[in-house]
């Protein structure tokens, strides 16, 4: 048996066997340290062992765990000690450096001869002469070093430093289960800091429902901090009442057969503030099988912000900007509702369209800040005046609509109308003034086969209806109605198809001097040669053509063809007097902004003598008076351009004598109304001779259309009128007949 440094033979079974139970049964690396040098200096009889541990930079620094035998002189080995905990060592330097470098057991026999030992005199102070040490091996590295000293020169036995090989080996254990655990807790801790700094609840339940985990962020969000919640039950902390019977049979479904829809799932749920409040949430659950039983877990975030935004946005998707009330989409979804619901309810339901009257005039006098403010107070007047159950909504501009969901007969529609038409009566203050406001109004009730497009189209259509009838008033839909709107959008269709196809036609009626009956001018009559219906006079196309715009187009073509027929004509007539060609002007394009520049083009394209062809335009009082202003420059404009101005109808119209005078006009067009019974009424008689003279007055020529009688004719001559026009003369006629009568002029000499 070998022997120790008091040749005691050692039992190195024994010291093993303390050492692995040391080493299993340390609470940590210091205490196993502690137990290991204890356990080698009592079995071997070194009276001191040290520690040494690895640092950050790879050097070897004192663990400040000793033992020392209690018989051992403990003043003469302070320094020793102080010495030893005040300095590290690298590898290859001194005693605990060397077993670094070399990684076996090491000896020395002679601390006071031994070169590499830097502690030599504190040591030789200590007593200290033998001292051996062994690395401690953790995996491939050595985590720590162990040195012993004896007071006495001592030979140390192979077999003891085999066996101290395996006890750092059996230590080494020790730090790699504690580098383990801290690595664990480490993760753990950065897992918890992490789960902590998550914007996101965190939330862990077990299998019976109550709280083993809570973050900060659910202390926010729920209100309830983590002493308060652990352990006590998820559904009767943060699941609103109504919902717990639900997430209770959930939990027991799910631990009767290990499935869950929801698991895995992000869901939007409702959930309960600590102070009561419910609030939405956004949740992501999963779950763990933990040995014999489940855990569960939840990451679950405030979603109220996005949820307010998103009710926002519908709002504002749904809802008029400026008046706060329904918008076409709403409102729409609105009448379609009430019509899935009329059958319960054994009532209709009903549509009122309603179209402020000439709001353009607000905006144009007051500006549209003021005219926004009418609007404003329209739509507070309008539900005002409705009941809780209607919807009164905005479409756009000065539009608005109303619906009533429970209307039993046409009667009460029209009750209604009258009590809008009364609520919006009284003047609405704007700045400093005041403004009258009144609509036209359009109802209509829902038909059993209607939706809610065609009950508020039908209700639109009344509305036109109201307005052609005189404005501030409310008209009834019919089926009518439908058929001309109808007709009116198929006439349209084919209107655009009709120029690009070349259908429309000229035709010229004559006009001759009332004094010689001589062919002095014609004027240019559109017709539309349809390919079905044949030859249509303007009356049934020109309204639609004004309302839809096509008008404009339409009206650049008939300028065109009539300044390319002028010319051809003023090749052909011989006679010195000048040949008139009239074309006429529609309301819509005398407010065209490029009309001048479009008649300019084209009487350079065109260009003829104008002591052959005299060009002129005739409007009518109504079409000037619309825009007076904006009339008489444009007039004048074409006037400078070197056509003639001939107000058409006169006497028919808002005749104004200071705006007439202020007008570029060359010609009066007498209206044929006070023509056709020119022969019997004085009355009639006294008009044509009045506005002849103020035409006269104002250097300005006279014609009378409408002619059909020589009896009329003869009347007319008698007071002074200038020129006649009419079918006494001659019907409207297409081009190539009106070239055979000015080729043979005679053949219009009627009245002599």
């Amino acid at each position: 048996m070998p022997h120790g440094s008091n040749d005691t033979p050692i039992d190195y079974l024994h010291l093993l066997k303390e050492v692995a139970v040391a080493a299993n049964q340390a609470i940590g690396v210091e205490a196993a340290l502690l137990k290991v040098l204890q356990s080698v200096c009592q079995l071997t009889g070194w009276p001191v062992g040290h520690s040494w541990i690895k640092g950050p930079d790879g050097e070897l620094v004192s663990s400040g765990i000793w033992h020392l035998d209690e018989h051992y002189p403990a003043g003469s080995f302070d320094v020793f000690r102080r010495v030893s905990e005040q300095r590290c060592f690298f590898s290859g330097v001194g005693l605990p450096g060397r077993v670094l470098s070399e990684g076996v057991p090491l000896k020395i026999i002679d601390i006071h001869v031994e070169g590499n030992f830097p502690r030599q005199a504190a040591a030789r102070e200590a007593g200290l002469i033998s001292g051996f040490a062994v690395p401690v091996q953790s995996g491939n590295s050595i985590t720590a070093v162990l040195e012993f000293f004896t007071g006495a020169p001592q030979q140390l036995q192979p077999e003891l430093l085999d066996v101290m090989t395996q006890v750092g080996v059996q230590l080494g254990r020790v730090f790699e289960r504690q580098s383990s655990r801290q690595a664990l807790l480490a993760s753990e801790q950065r897992s918890r800091q992490i789960i902590d700094s998550a914007g996101d609840a965190f939330i862990g339940m077990d299998s019976r429902g109550m709280i083993t985990a809570w973050n900060r962020a659910a202390e926010v969000i729920f209100g309830w901090s983590l002493s308060e919640v652990l352990g006590q039950s998820v559904g009767e902390t943060i699941v609103p009442s109504q919902y717990r019977d639900a997430h209770q049979r959930g939990l027991e479904r799910f631990l009767a057969h290990g499935r869950a829809k929801v698991l895995g799932q992000r869901l939007e749920l409702p959930a309960l503030h600590r102070d009561g409040r419910e609030f939405p949430i956004e949740i992501t659950l999963w779950s763990l099988e933990e040995h014999t039983s489940w855990s569960f877990f939840a990451f679950a975030h405030d979603i109220s912000a996005r949820k307010e935004a998103e009710r926002a946005l519908e709002y504002r998707a749904l809802h008029d900007a400026l008046t706060g009330l329904p918008n076409r989409a709403l409102v729409l979804d609105r009448v379609q509702w009430c019509l899935s619901q009329r059958k319960e309810a054994n009532t209709s339901v009903a549509v009122l369209f309603i179209d402020l009257d000439h709001f353009k005039r607000i905006n144009d006098s007051f500006g549209h800040d003021a005219g926004d403010q009418v609007l404003i107070s329209v739509a507070q007047r309008l539900q005002r005046a409705m009941r809780p159950s209607d919807t009164v909504a905005r479409l756009a501009g000065d539009e608005f609509v109303i619906v009533c969901p429970d209307v039993a007969s046409h009667r009460d529609a029209t009750v209604i109308a009258q009590r809008l038409l009364a609520e919006l009566a009284p003047p609405i203050a704007v700045e400093e003034d005041k403004v009258f406001v009144s609509a036209s109004i359009g109802i209509a009730i829902a038909e059993p086969d209607w939706d809610a497009e065609k009950l508020i189209g039908s209700a639109d259509i009344a509305m036109y209806e109201a307005k052609s009838a005189g404005r501030a008033h409310y008209q009834l839909f019919d089926e009518q109605m439908q058929m001309q709107v109808a007709t009116q959008l198929r006439i349209e269709n084919e209107l655009h198809r009709a120029l690009e196809r070349k259908e429309f036609r000229l035709f010229f009626q004559p006009i001759v001097a009332a004094a010689t009956g001589q062919l002095v001018s014609v004027e240019a009559l559109l017709r539309w040669q349809h390919p079905v219906q044949g030859l249509l006079s303007p009356v049934e196309f020109i309204p639609v053509a004004e309302e839809t715009g096509l008008i404009v187009p339409i009206g650049t073509w008939v300028i065109e063809e009539s300044c390319r027929l002028a010319q051809h004509w003023g090749l052909l007539r011989d006679t010195n007097l000048p040949l008139g060609v009239s074309v006429n002007l529609s309301p819509r394009q005398l407010l065209q902004s490029d009309l001048v520049d479009t008649v300019s083009r084209l009487f350079r394209t065109y260009s003829f003598d104008p002591g052959c062809i005299e060009f002129s335009f005739e409007v009518t009082e109504t079409a000037v008076m619309t825009d007076p202003e904006a009339a008489a420059m444009t007039l004048q404009a074409l006037r400078d351009l070197g056509a003639r101005i001939a107000i058409d109808d006169f006497g028919t119209g808002y005749s104004s004598l200071a705006y007439l005078k202020q007008f570029p006009v060359d010609k009066l067009k007498i209206d044929r109304s006070f023509v056709m019974g020119i022969s019997e009424s004085e009355l009639d008689q006294a008009i044509v001779r009045t506005v002849t003279g103020l035409g006269h007055a104002m250097q300005m020529v006279v014609i009378a259309e409408g002619v059909e009688t020589a009896e009329q004719a003869r009347i007319l001559q008698s007071l002074d009128v200038d020129l006649l026009q009419g079918y006494f003369y001659g019907r409207p006629q297409p081009e190539e007949q009106l070239e055979a009568l000015l080729l043979n002029p005679n053949q219009a000499d009627r009245a002599g």
